[in-house]
Protein backbone atom coordinates (compact mmCIF):
# COMPACT_ATOMS: atom_id res chain seq x y z
CA UNK A 1 0.00 0.00 0.00
CA UNK A 2 2.93 2.28 0.63
CA UNK A 3 3.83 1.84 -3.05
CA UNK A 4 0.33 2.92 -4.09
CA UNK A 5 0.52 5.93 -1.76
CA UNK A 6 3.93 6.84 -3.19
CA UNK A 7 5.69 6.56 0.18
CA UNK A 8 8.38 4.13 -0.97
CA UNK A 9 11.03 5.40 -3.39
CA UNK A 10 11.94 3.04 -6.24
CA UNK A 11 15.30 1.90 -4.83
CA UNK A 12 13.69 0.82 -1.50
CA UNK A 13 11.29 -1.54 -3.32
CA UNK A 14 14.13 -3.97 -4.04
CA UNK A 15 14.38 -4.77 -0.29
CA UNK A 16 10.93 -6.36 -0.60
CA UNK A 17 11.65 -8.35 -3.74
CA UNK A 18 9.97 -5.84 -6.06
CA UNK A 19 11.47 -4.21 -9.10
CA UNK A 20 12.23 -0.50 -8.89
CA UNK A 21 9.59 0.29 -11.49
CA UNK A 22 6.83 -1.72 -9.75
CA UNK A 23 3.70 0.36 -9.29
CA UNK A 24 1.14 -2.38 -8.52
CA UNK A 25 0.54 -4.61 -5.55
CA UNK A 26 1.93 -8.12 -5.94
CA UNK A 27 -0.62 -10.91 -6.42
CA UNK A 28 -2.23 -12.01 -3.15
CA UNK A 29 -4.75 -14.49 -4.55
CA UNK A 30 -3.66 -17.66 -2.77
CA UNK A 31 -2.33 -18.78 0.58
CA UNK A 32 1.07 -19.35 -1.02
CA UNK A 33 1.12 -15.75 -2.32
CA UNK A 34 0.27 -14.33 1.10
CA UNK A 35 2.92 -16.45 2.82
CA UNK A 36 5.55 -15.58 0.22
CA UNK A 37 4.91 -11.82 0.23
CA UNK A 38 4.42 -11.62 3.98
CA UNK A 39 7.85 -13.16 4.46
CA UNK A 40 9.37 -10.83 1.83
CA UNK A 41 7.89 -7.78 3.56
CA UNK A 42 9.13 -8.83 7.01
CA UNK A 43 12.60 -9.77 5.71
CA UNK A 44 12.85 -6.58 3.64
CA UNK A 45 11.89 -4.41 6.58
CA UNK A 46 14.52 -6.16 8.76
CA UNK A 47 17.18 -5.49 6.07
CA UNK A 48 16.17 -1.83 5.96
CA UNK A 49 16.51 -1.51 9.75
CA UNK A 50 19.97 -3.14 9.65
CA UNK A 51 21.06 -0.47 7.14
CA UNK A 52 19.78 2.28 9.47
CA UNK A 53 16.78 3.26 7.38
CA UNK A 54 13.58 4.40 9.09
CA UNK A 55 10.85 1.74 9.34
CA UNK A 56 7.55 1.97 7.55
CA UNK A 57 4.99 3.08 10.10
CA UNK A 58 1.65 2.56 8.38
CA UNK A 59 1.26 -0.26 9.28
CA UNK A 60 4.19 -0.99 11.55
CA UNK A 61 6.29 -4.12 11.15
CA UNK A 62 4.95 -5.38 14.48
CA UNK A 63 1.35 -5.21 13.25
CA UNK A 64 2.27 -6.93 9.97
CA UNK A 65 4.18 -9.62 11.90
CA UNK A 66 1.21 -10.31 14.19
CA UNK A 67 -1.16 -10.67 11.24
CA UNK A 68 1.35 -12.78 9.33
CA UNK A 69 1.95 -15.09 12.31
CA UNK A 70 -1.80 -15.46 12.90
CA UNK A 71 -2.33 -16.30 9.24
CA UNK A 72 0.59 -18.76 9.27
CA UNK A 73 -0.76 -20.56 12.36
CA UNK A 74 -4.26 -20.75 10.88
CA UNK A 75 -2.80 -22.01 7.59
CA UNK A 76 -0.80 -24.76 9.34
CA UNK A 77 -3.84 -25.74 11.43
CA UNK A 78 -6.01 -25.94 8.31
CA UNK A 79 -3.40 -28.08 6.55
CA UNK A 80 -3.31 -30.48 9.51
CA UNK A 81 -7.11 -30.69 9.53
CA UNK A 82 -7.12 -31.38 5.81
CA UNK A 83 -4.55 -34.17 6.24
CA UNK A 84 -6.62 -35.70 9.07
CA UNK A 85 -9.73 -35.49 6.89
CA UNK A 86 -7.96 -37.21 4.00
CA UNK A 87 -6.65 -39.96 6.30
CA UNK A 88 -10.11 -40.54 7.80
CA UNK A 89 -11.70 -40.52 4.34
CA UNK A 90 -9.24 -43.15 3.10
CA UNK A 91 -9.86 -45.31 6.17
CA UNK A 92 -13.61 -44.97 5.66
CA UNK A 93 -13.26 -46.01 2.03
CA UNK A 94 -11.36 -49.12 3.10
CA UNK A 95 -13.92 -49.91 5.80
CA UNK A 96 -16.80 -49.40 3.37
CA UNK A 97 -15.36 -52.01 1.05
CA UNK A 98 -14.91 -54.40 3.95
CA UNK A 99 -18.47 -53.73 5.22
CA UNK A 100 -19.90 -54.33 1.74
CA UNK A 101 -18.13 -57.69 1.59
CA UNK A 102 -19.59 -58.69 4.97
CA UNK A 103 -23.10 -57.61 3.93
CA UNK A 104 -22.92 -59.59 0.68
CA UNK A 105 -21.66 -62.66 2.56
CA UNK A 106 -24.50 -62.49 5.11
CA UNK A 107 -27.08 -61.84 2.39
CA UNK A 108 -25.91 -64.84 0.38
CA UNK A 109 -25.84 -67.11 3.44
CA UNK A 110 -29.40 -66.15 4.49
CA UNK A 111 -30.70 -66.57 0.95
CA UNK A 112 -28.97 -69.92 0.66
CA UNK A 113 -30.47 -71.07 3.99
CA UNK A 114 -34.04 -70.28 2.89
CA UNK A 115 -33.66 -71.13 -0.80
CA UNK A 116 -36.22 -73.97 -0.66
CA UNK A 117 -38.94 -71.95 1.09
CA UNK A 118 -41.81 -70.27 -0.82
CA UNK A 119 -41.10 -66.64 -1.76
CA UNK A 120 -43.33 -65.00 0.91
CA UNK A 121 -42.05 -67.22 3.73
CA UNK A 122 -38.47 -66.78 2.54
CA UNK A 123 -38.86 -63.01 2.74
CA UNK A 124 -40.42 -63.13 6.21
CA UNK A 125 -37.68 -65.37 7.58
CA UNK A 126 -34.97 -63.28 5.92
CA UNK A 127 -36.42 -60.21 7.65
CA UNK A 128 -35.48 -61.76 11.01
CA UNK A 129 -31.81 -61.53 9.90
CA UNK A 130 -32.13 -57.96 8.71
CA UNK A 131 -32.62 -58.72 5.03
CA UNK A 132 -35.44 -56.58 3.73
CA UNK A 133 -36.45 -56.92 0.12
CA UNK A 134 -37.57 -53.69 -1.49
CA UNK A 135 -39.49 -53.78 -4.71
CA UNK A 136 -38.40 -51.52 -7.54
CA UNK A 137 -40.99 -49.68 -9.62
CA UNK A 138 -40.73 -52.16 -12.47
CA UNK A 139 -41.15 -55.09 -10.03
CA UNK A 140 -44.32 -53.73 -8.44
CA UNK A 141 -46.36 -54.48 -11.57
CA UNK A 142 -45.12 -58.07 -11.59
CA UNK A 143 -45.99 -58.47 -7.91
CA UNK A 144 -49.75 -58.21 -8.38
CA UNK A 145 -50.61 -61.67 -7.17
CA UNK A 146 -53.89 -63.14 -6.06
CA UNK A 147 -53.87 -63.52 -2.27
CA UNK A 148 -55.69 -66.75 -1.39
CA UNK A 149 -56.09 -65.89 2.29
CA UNK A 150 -58.57 -63.05 1.83
CA UNK A 151 -59.40 -63.35 -1.87
CA UNK A 152 -58.01 -59.94 -2.75
CA UNK A 153 -55.30 -58.61 -5.00
CA UNK A 154 -52.00 -57.72 -3.30
CA UNK A 155 -50.10 -54.85 -4.86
Amino acid sequence: MAITRGEIPPKIRTFYGLSEDAKKLPPLNSEADIIEWGKKILDGEAQRKIKGMPPITNPTTAVVKVHYDNFWEAYKFQKKMYEKHERAHNELTNLRSEANDIIVKIWNEVEHTFRDEPEDIKREKAKEYGLVYVYRKNELGKRNLFNFNNNSIVS
